[in-house]
Formats: structure tokens, sequence, C-alpha cells
């Protein structure tokens, strides 16, 4: 071996001592880090909350419109039968005083009627007469036919030869079939009489109906004529109804007897139509207290209170799957100034007020079946207890039994996380206590109201 080499041999290090250098130190960083892993406290990842006694409030918002609490309907009037012509009609929001003419139909099916009803009044008229003429003539026709049975009788009866001395046999066998016959002619006479008589009681009873018939129309036509302007029976603004398109009344639409044109309100109590979603609906019942807001005045505030509740949600608008209830409110005190029928409002419904509650998130939650349960922090370790649910917000439950303040409970399942389900926590749901105070988007869960 040279010299050269002998000293670069001793003077430089060896790299295979080097690499085993390495190897060393990468060996105890893993253990110190598997060590690490192994000291940390089980379910350290799991987001907790801790449960608290605090208010609680459930509330709603709700839209909708003004209207007033006693109104009257106006219609087409009843006496009339046949489509109708609306002719002229008041403008919506007219201030109308009682007598005021709303609206005018077209009379040209009142005058049809009404002429149809003389014209049928005057055929019965001329049936009448022409039935008691015939019925007359033929009473008498029949009268003299009885008069003539009645004088052949007298005369078989007086004249019959009954004398066997005197006529011979065959004689007095005729006038015997003679009396017999007249005898006949005489009932017979008296029978179609009387059979006249009735014939022409009924025909003429018949004819009667009839013209009564025709003077029924021509009555009803001429109440209708009358009947077809329609004014205001007391003070109040005009409020048009709208059909299913949202449309109200117009000149030139046909209308039907009974069909609703508008109403007349009254002005001096007013309450509010508002919809609850329907998802939004539980709790909802008569005498909750609400708070109103006319879009036009924001700044005014109106108490009131659930005066009713639909029994079934039904869409508000055509070929919408969305459900709504219908919720009428009842104010405490009317301003006739600023509640106007029609006016848009606004509405905030408490549902569940309470001044102390036991309160935990949604997440906080879990169903076991029928059951509800949460995850209770014990040492290191969650245990599931099974609590009774109350009411509840969009992200807030009411825990009536099973939890008392201070608790701990776990914002998502234990397992799913030691196995790994959950890669991590959200901040907005979880407030540990050790981590100080309550962060806001914890608060914001809690809060009870939407």
């Amino acid at each position: 071996m040279s010299l050269n080499r002998r000293a670069r041999d001793v003077g430089a290090p060896d790299p295979r001592s080097k690499i085993a250098k390495w190897v060393a130190t990468a060996a105890v960083l893993t253990a110190v880090a598997l060590g690490g892993a192994c000291a940390a406290p089980p379910n350290a990842s799991v987001p907790v909350y801790e449960v608290e006694s605090r208010p609680f409030q459930h509330r709603v918002t709700a839209d909708g419109r003004l209207q007033a609490t006693h109104s009257t309907k106006l219609s087409v009037p009843s006496e009339v039968e046949r489509a109708v012509r609306l002719a002229w009609l008041a403008n919506e929001g007219t201030h109308l005083q009682t007598g005021d003419v709303v609206a005018r139909f077209d009379a040209k099916a009142m005058t049809e009627k009404l002429e149809d009803g003389e014209r049928d009044l005057r055929g019965s008229n001329l049936e009448i007469e022409r039935s008691d003429i015939e019925s007359g003539l033929a009473l008498t026709d029949l009268g003299k036919d009885l008069k003539v049975a009645t004088i052949e009788l007298d005369h078989a009866q007086n004249f019959q030869k009954v004398d066997s001395q005197v006529f011979s046999r065959r004689d007095i066998q005729d006038d015997a079939i003679d009396e017999l016959l007249a005898q006949d002619r005489k009932q017979h006479a008296e029978l179609s009489a009387e059979t006249q008589r009735s014939l022409s009681k009924t025909e003429r009873e018949i004819l009667e109906i009839q013209r009564r018939q025709a003077q029924i129309t021509i009555d009803q036509a001429r109440t209708g004529l009358q009947a077809l302007e329609i004014v205001a029976p007391h003070d109040g603004v005009l409020t048009l109804t709208r059909n299913w398109r949202g449309e109200p009344p117009r000149v030139g639409l046909e209308m039907w007897r009974g069909q609703e044109l508008g109403e007349i309100p009254d002005l001096s109590q007013m309450e509010a139509q508002v919809y609850v979603l329907e998802a939004d609906a539980g709790g909802l019942a008569e005498g909750k207290r609400a708070e109103v807001v006319v879009e036009a005045f924001p700044d005014r505030i109106f108490p009131a209170e659930i005066k009713s509740v639909e029994a079934v949600a039904q869409p508000r608008f055509r070929g919408s799957p969305v459900q709504y209830f219908g919720v009428v409110l009842a104010f405490e005190q009317t301003d006739p100034e600023i509640m106007k029928p029609g006016a848009r409002v606004r509405a905030r419904l408490f549902l569940e007020q309470r001044d102390e509650a036991v309160v935990v998130p949604r997440q906080a939650i879990f169903r076991n079946g029928s059951d509800a349960r949460v995850f209770v922090r014990k040492g290191r370790e969650f245990e599931p207890r099974t609590v009774q649910v109350g009411a509840t917000s969009l992200g807030s439950v009411v825990v009536e039994a099973g939890l008392e303040p201070g608790d701990v409970v776990a914002l998502a399942e234990p397992a799913a996380i030691d196995n790994g389900h959950q890669d991590s926590t959200p901040a907005e749901s979880a407030a540990s206590p050790s981590a100080g105070p309550e962060p806001a988007g914890s608060a914001n869960l809690a809060a009870g109201d939407h």
C-alpha cells in the first residue's frame, strides 16, 4: 500500500460509519415518535361540549299579508241563474260609503229571461182560454145528450106497453128494452159529463202550473235585473278576490251565481295571514306569542299571538313542491293608519321559550333506534347515556332528563373517530372546557333561533 493511500485512510471518515449513524438516528426518532403516540390519551381528537343550563328560545320566521278579521263578502247575486258578464267594477282600494255602487253586470241575460217568461205567460193564458172554451162546448154538447136521454127515459117509462091483453108480447118486450136503453143512455151521458168536467179541471190545473212557472220566471228576471247592481252594505275599502293565478276580476269576465267578487273589510280590527315552512312547524299551536312587522313600516313591531293553524300543509304556489302551514295571527291592537288589507308583513313566532333549560347542540344527540343518547366523558373515555329530548331549534336541543350542567358530551361518535371514520373536527361544533371560553361557532349552534 502506498504512503498517500494510508494517509487518506487515516485522516478521512469512513462512509460506511456515516450511513450507520444515519440509520441509528432514524431509529431513535422513530422510537420517540412511537412512544409519544402511545402516550397520547385515547379519544383525544373527539370534539366535546360542556353542558350548561341557560335560557332557550325557539322561534321561526314567516311572511304573509294583512287581512281584516271581519269583512263582508261580495259575490254574484243568487238571483242570477245563468252566467252574467261583468260590465263595470270599482277600482280596488276605493274607499266606499254605504250604498255606493261596487259592480254592475250586463243585463242581456236577465232581459232575455224576462222576455222568455213574458212570452210563456202569454202562451199559457191563451192555452187556458182555449181549454175553457173547448171544455165549455164539450159540456154543452154532453148536457144536450143528457137532456135527450132523460126525455127518452121519461117517455119510455110513461108510455111503456105493459097490458098483455091489449099489446102483443113482442111490443111489451120492445118497450122494456127501450126503457133499459134509455136508462143506459142517460147514465152514459151523466158519466161523460162528469169525465169531461174532470178532464177540463185537470187540464186547467196543468195550464195554471205553466202560467205560474212563467210568472215565477218573470219575477226572477225582474229581481235579477234589480240585483245586477251591487252596492256597498257599509263603509270600507274594496278588496278584490284573486283566482288561483292571482288575477282579480276584470270587466268583461263571465261570472256565475255565488262566485266571489271581493270583500269590504272592517278596518277597525286586522289580523295577519302568514305561512310557516312545514319543516319549521314543530310546536305551532294557538296562543303562542308572535311579533309582526309591516314591511312598509319596518321600525314598528306589533305584538300578536297565534289565532289558528291550518290542519294540513299545502303548497303556497302552484307547481311548487314546498309545503306551508297557514297561520293566522291576532294583534293585541290595530293601527288603522299603518295596517291596510293586503299589506306585506314579516313575523317572528316564538314557539318555545324557557328561562332555564339544559341545552346541547344537535350534534351531541345520537339515535339508537327510537331512543336518543349522548356520549358523556368519564376520565379519558366516553360512556353512552340515554336521554329524554324536548324542544328543538335549528341548532340546539333541550334535554329534559339524562344530563346535568357541567357534563361534557361528545359532538361526534367516539367509535367513529377511533376507527378513522372522521378525519377532522369542525371548529364550529366543538367547545372544550379546557380550551377556555366557548368558540363563537359553538355558541351560534346553541343559540336556539333561526
